[in-house]
């Protein structure tokens, strides 16, 4: 995963961090009592945030999606603990200057204990999945799945040429009508399934992707097999 932005060594922190399991009454309790303390920023201030932050096309005059507190993931659970932020929240916005392909994108907005507020792109398009399941294993899996397949149907793309030129390109939300409840950032019920769509030598591949969140964490489950984009 890339990392942009001006808080990297938070965001590489966060994602190399352990998926979380069960959120425990008494973190749902302190969780509450943070974003009481901080709540969401306001839609202009995310929006101007969001617009200064790096990003594959323009941000400017984007449609904000609900703008929700990611309290309980691990890396920034930890960093207000320490006193490195107030709070954090993610947001799926659209981008009316982008390519349709391109146009949802998934952001974080970090509040610092200065008070500024810093957005940082996660990935183009929407999903579920927290950023430290994201890092920890499941892109690991979700690539495997487009290399393999990669190397095998795409002539001259080499096991080489997989790792120099593979990298996520989006991710399409497919169904969701059974999610479960938002809990600061996690979910502990409730499945999904999403597109992870990878660019590999130079052609498009696509890896279903099933997630269940479970009271243990998040099950992720990749096809068997990638779509090649002829």
């Amino acid at each position: 995963m890339v990392v942009r932005g001006t808080l990297s060594g938070v965001i590489l922190a966060m994602a190399l961090a352990a998926p979380a399991l069960a959120l425990a009454p008494e973190d749902l309790q302190r969780w509450a009592a943070i974003n009481a303390a901080a709540p969401a920023p306001a839609a202009e201030a995310a929006r101007q945030a969001i617009a200064a932050a790096q990003a594959d096309c323009p941000a400017d005059g984007a449609t904000l999606g609900v703008i929700s507190p990611i309290t309980a993931w691990p890396r920034v659970d930890a960093a207000i603990t320490d006193g490195q932020l107030v709070n954090a929240w993610a947001v799926t916005i659209q981008r009316a200057d982008c390519p349709p392909p391109r146009a949802f994108a998934r952001y974080i907005l970090l509040q610092e204990t200065s008070g500024a507020l810093v957005a940082q792109m996660v990935h183009v398009g929407r999903s579920y999945v927290d950023l430290d399941s994201m890092a920890g294993g499941v892109m690991t899996r979700a690539m495997r799945t487009a290399g393999a397949a990669a190397a095998r149907d795409i002539p001259g793309c080499s096991t080489e040429r997989v790792a120099y030129t593979g990298a996520l390109s989006r991710i399409d939300m497919i169904e969701d009508k059974d999610i479960g409840p938002d809990r600061f950032g996690l979910r502990d019920s409730g499945a999904w399934r999403e597109a992870w769509v990878f660019g590999i030598c130079g052609r498009t591949l696509t890896v279903m992707m099933d997630f269940e969140a479970t009271p243990e964490g998040l099950k992720a489950t990749p096809a068997p097999w990638a779509s090649l984009s002829r």
